[in-house]
């Protein structure tokens, strides 16, 4: 037996949802970014314009990229997508015409289906046919009832798609990861940073406290920076160092004035600054490029200013994806005090 969270106004209670499911469930399948989404062909333009105003955040990577990618299919495919990661079957009325309310009548019981005609008409739950799966009903009884409540929706449909994205990246990316070097680099330096399977550490240099890993197909790249003390002074110095960072690093490449973008932040718990923009080559004969993030930060128990930049070069093809796997291992950083 399920349960399902029933979405209400300002809070989520628990209501019983009578699916009886099998033990050591298989992993979900799919994307992170793409969401399932199975209704009728006549409801899809409301359930379309209904996610579309919830799923809405995009990346600039430079072109915007949605953050959550909407594929529809019909409801005589349900067998074949119920195990993917993150399904949404919905319907906007009660007629037995519509194959996507005749789907939900076989999935709900009738005190769920009542429940959702008075209140709220979103349910989700977890796992319910794979593990690592986000599983939401939408059984709405016209257009006016499903957009009723649609910012409050909106604010736990994201926290727990945002959830499962950061849970299956996480596993994807570290379930091999390279403990000998995150050892080493704690055991140098008394700061580590997950190093996932496939990454090669491209430079470790002491000296100039800089440590540098990348990985080809996409390419994408992330190093670490840093340097005694507190450095980070006002917005214009943060701005200058950040601007300054690939020349003086990477030497090949450079930031590009374009969309760079600098806000306060807070990385993981620590207090600081991002910057995110393009970058590009600097030999206009092998042209390169891509989206890029940066996070400065001043850890005080080190007394040290850490620098975290990630880049993507996937030309042609969708990089928000991999930007968001690049903040996962951007975000496994952690520092402890320096040995006297």
């Amino acid at each position: 037996m399920r349960n399902f969270d029933y979405i209400k106004l300002s809070h989520i209670i628990l209501v019983s949802f009578f699916v009886f499911s099998c033990t050591g469930k298989k992993d979900s399948l799919g994307m992170d970014d793409e969401i399932r989404v199975i209704c009728s062909e006549t409801d899809e333009p409301i359930v379309r314009a209904y996610l579309n105003k919830i799923f809405n955040d995009t990346l600039y990577t430079p072109a915007p990229e949605p953050l959550f990618k909407l594929i529809f299919s019909r409801p005589e495919h349900y067998q074949d997508l119920k195990r993917y990661a993150q399904i949404i079957i919905a319907a906007v009325d009660r007629d037995n015409s519509n194959s996507g309310y005749r789907l939900i009548k076989k999935l709900l019981p009738d005190y769920q289906l009542n429940i959702t005609a008075k209140e709220n008409p979103v349910l989700l739950t977890k796992d319910l046919h794979a593990r690592d799966q986000v599983y939401v009903v939408i059984n709405a009884l016209d257009k006016g009832h499903l957009f009723k409540d649609i910012n409050k929706n909106k604010d736990l449909l994201i926290r727990h798609y945002e959830e499962q994205f950061k849970l299956r990246g996480s596993r994807f990316l570290f379930r091999e990861n390279q403990v000998e070097d995150e050892e080493k680099l704690f055991t140098d330096y008394r700061w580590n940073i997950k190093i996932p399977w496939g990454w090669e550490i491209l430079r470790n240099d002491k000296k100039m406290k800089f440590f540098w890993m990348g990985s080809e197909y996409p390419y994408r790249w992330i190093s670490v920076k840093w340097s005694d003390g507190n450095i980070i002074e006002d917005q214009l110095s943060v701005g200058e160092q950040i601007w300054n960072y690939p020349i003086n690093n990477y030497k090949s490449i450079r930031f590009n004035e374009h969309m760079f973008k600098l806000e306060r932040i807070y990385f993981n718990d620590y207090k600081g600054w991002q910057c995110s923009g393009v970058w590009e080559s600097n030999d206009s004969l092998d042209a390169k490029g891509g989206p890029f993030y940066s996070y400065l930060f001043y850890d005080d128990l080190s007394d040290r200013t850490f620098h975290i930049n990630t880049l993507v070069h996937n030309p042609g093809k969708s990089k928000a994806v991999y930007i968001r796997q690049t903040r996962l291992i951007a975000k496994s950083f952690r520092s402890s005090p320096q040995k006297n």
